[in-house]
């Protein structure tokens, strides 16, 4: 897989696929560390398809909204997503309506440090916030940096949708986040 592949480079899985274009927001999805995080952003695309007509994109050039799910265990993780962010910067100001979403366990750890090193940043939200995306990336295009890394109640599994079926397996899961930080 290529630098910018989808999810997991580390694992050579891309188990959300882009499809073709029905008229929506076109999203593009970097997805750092465990298969938990894989399925986060199987998520994060349901929620984006139910509320914004989304479709999932090849390169974040050709993308709306940009979604890097973060994971604190693999080594220098905060150097890699700032790296990501920068490699990204270009393209926000070649279009300031791009929305830019940083989730996972490092947007979690650094909340919002990650909007004053990185101004260009929308939403940041931690895995037990995901299910708000719609509403932070809907808040975000008043032009501040929306911030939730929030440890709600388990409000978020009676408001995500129920999940797309695409093979034989699935993941269950049994706890959020890590306790790796």
């Amino acid at each position: 897989m290529t630098e910018e592949s989808l999810l997991v480079p580390e694992t050579g899985q891309d188990p959300v696929t882009p499809e073709a274009n029905s008229g929506g927001r076109k999203v593009f999805i970097k997805t750092h560390g465990c298969q938990m995080n894989e399925y986060d952003s199987s998520r994060m695309l349901d929620l984006l398809k139910d509320s914004e007509d989304a479709v999932l994109v090849d390169s974040p050039e050709q993308a709306d909204i940009l979604l890097l799910n973060t994971c604190s265990i693999r080594e220098k993780a905060q150097e890699k997503v700032f790296h990501q962010l920068g490699r990204w910067r270009s393209l926000k100001a070649d279009n300031p309506n791009l929305r830019i979403a940083v989730g996972g366990c490092v947007a979690s750890q650094e909340g919002a440090a990650i909007g004053k090193r990185a101004p260009y940043v929308d939403v940041v939200f931690g895995p037990q916030t995901l299910h708000k995306l719609p509403e932070m990336l809907q808040e975000s295009r008043a032009g501040e940096t929306v911030v939730d890394i929030s440890f709600p109640e388990i409000e978020k599994f009676d408001r995500l949708p129920e999940p797309q079926v695409d093979s034989c397996q699935a993941f269950l899961t049994i706890m959020e986040g890590c306790s790796k930080y």
